[in-house]
């Protein structure tokens, strides 16, 4: 693949599944001759969205050659910010099909800001999750969420992220698993996405995932990782909501970013800086 040589130790992502490329890394002397790369990959491969995690300095070279700025993430390399920028393939992908609806949630959860830590109910209890748990994850995604950006339907894709290293925490009743949540963490960049939020419809609106987002909060810190993010789905607004109660900061909207639930959605940017930023 032309476009693995242009970048540090192969971090381009190239997701048929969601139509896109993702480009974690680069070398900015080679920006031109990149851009010219992914943009023949994702003609080529019906790809409509090129995403550049960027670095600060590289953001009006990026702007210059089409890229537009979406937001970004506190802290992603290591305390220092990562500039999202898109490149749109395609003008269908780059129209939000539902952006007041957006706007509409997303001023909801600022209105909601940040709230007391909110615990378990009772009769619910916390835990890590484990391999012997990824059959059952599997069946509340499958459950949750009829299209999902990643195979979290598939109980082999699970075991080999908690084998990578993606931690897990689950909140369960007696009857199984209500409610479930991981960080996927990334021990290069030293940054984690707080993801895979799923409650089960019978356990909904008892507020369950936030006692599980403080659970990953402090497992991170135990680890290291300090700088924390999470992508919510734009037009809908709990999530959007637990990441605001949550104390996290909303950075920014990627549009049509992934397949979930109905199709492309637009995803917000959160983010929650466990220590001060370099920039």
């Amino acid at each position: 693949m032309e476009i693995a040589q242009l970048a540090d130790n192969g971090d381009i992502v190239v997701d048929p599944h969601n139509q896109r490329i993702r480009v974690l890394s680069y070398e900015a002397a080679a920006i031109p001759r990149l851009h010219a790369a992914l943009l023949r990959e994702g003609q080529q491969n019906d790809l409509h969205k090129i995403i550049m995690y960027a670095k600060k300095a590289d953001v009006p070279a990026l702007l210059e050659l089409g890229y537009r700025q979406e937001g970004k993430i506190d802290g992603f390399f290591r305390g220092e910010n990562a500039q999202m920028l898109s490149y749109f393939l395609t003008p269908e992908r780059a129209a939000s099909t539902a952006p007041a609806l957006a706007e509409e949630n997303l001023r909801l959860s600022l209105a909601k800001g940040r709230a007391e830590r909110r615990e378990l109910p009772d009769g619910y209890r916390l835990r890590d999750a484990d391999e012997g748990d990824a059959d059952a994850l599997a069946a509340l995604y499958r459950q949750v969420f009829p299209v999902y950006p990643t195979p979290m339907d598939d109980a082999a894709y699970i075991r080999k992220t908690m084998r990578e290293g993606t931690c897990y925490v689950v909140a369960e009743t007696d009857d199984g698993i209500a409610c479930a949540a991981s960080a996927e963490i990334s021990a290069r960049f030293g940054s984690a996405e707080m993801t895979d939020c799923a409650t089960h419809p019978a356990h909904a609106g008892r507020g369950l995932l936030q006692p599980l987002f403080a659970a990953l909060e402090e497992k991170m810190k135990a680890k290291g990782i300090y700088y924390l993010y999470t992508l919510t789905r734009a037009q809908s607004a709990a999530m959007n909501i637990t990441a605001a109660r949550q104390g996290y900061a909303y950075r920014g909207r990627l549009i049509n970013n992934c397949r979930i639930s109905s199709g492309y959605e637009d995803m917000n940017i959160w983010v929650k800086p466990l220590k001060e930023t370099w920039e």
